[in-house]
């Protein structure tokens, strides 16, 4: 009970100590079963899956996002050197 609360009231004729616990730091939730050390879930898998696919969605359009900017400010530049 070293992290508990702890009030003493004196009075007159006696003492009285309240021990009060001190509130769970963390909280254990468990859903499912566990299998051996080392597996995940067919879920989790799944959801490793899905967040790669979105992943390299991701990559592939920022490839095309960069090679437009690229495209299009290269063709400012070029209209700039023309008009020089």
């Amino acid at each position: 009970m070293s992290n508990a609360t702890r009030l003493t009231i004196s009075m007159p004729a006696r003492s009285v100590t309240v021990h009060l616990p001190a509130p769970p730091r963390f909280q254990v939730i468990s859903h499912g079963t566990q299998g051996p050390p080392g597996t995940l879930s067919p879920e989790i898998l799944a959801q490793v899956d899905e967040a790669r696919h979105a992943t390299q969605q991701l990559g592939s359009m920022m490839a095309a996002l960069t090679d437009a900017i690229s495209y299009h400010g290269g063709m400012i530049a070029a209209q700039e050197d023309a008009t020089k």
